[in-house]
């Protein structure tokens, strides 16, 4: 699975837009959909929103520095849009109700590890 990693979240009053470390061409744009389901690496810190095309499953990474950017988009329930390009952008469905579960499936649990567990926590 191909990681593209989350640069910069800005958060607005009802959309957030994720700039991504890489800009997709048009082709890749334009095939990219959104997976509409979230995983963690609790090793590495960070949530992974999952996109696919035609030639699998990628992942948006949400490491821990963007973390309190993510929390502000999540509390005001904004829609999160990944910005692909200069001209696309990605609805990334399904984030705020996946980052729900996620944060509740974490709090106590310790198959995510102790020290993941604490990191949430602490910003979320």
């Amino acid at each position: 699975m191909n990681q593209i990693k989350v640069e910069s979240i800005d958060v607005n009053i009802e959309v957030s837009n994720i700039h991504l470390s890489v800009e997709l061409n048009e082709q890749q744009a334009f095939e990219l959909q959104a997976g509409e389901r979230m995983l963690v690496d609790s090793d590495q810190f960070a949530f992974l929103y999952i996109v696919e095309d035609q030639d699998g499953f990628h992942s948006l990474r949400f490491e821990k520095d963007c973390w309190p950017a993510l929390k502000e988009g999540y509390l005001n329930r904004t829609a999160f849009y990944a910005v692909l390009n200069e001209h696309t952008r990605l609805a990334l469905a399904n984030l705020n109700e996946e980052l729900d579960f996620l944060l509740e499936n974490i709090q106590g649990n310790g198959n995510y590890g102790e020290a993941f567990e604490e990191a949430v926590k602490a910003i979320f």
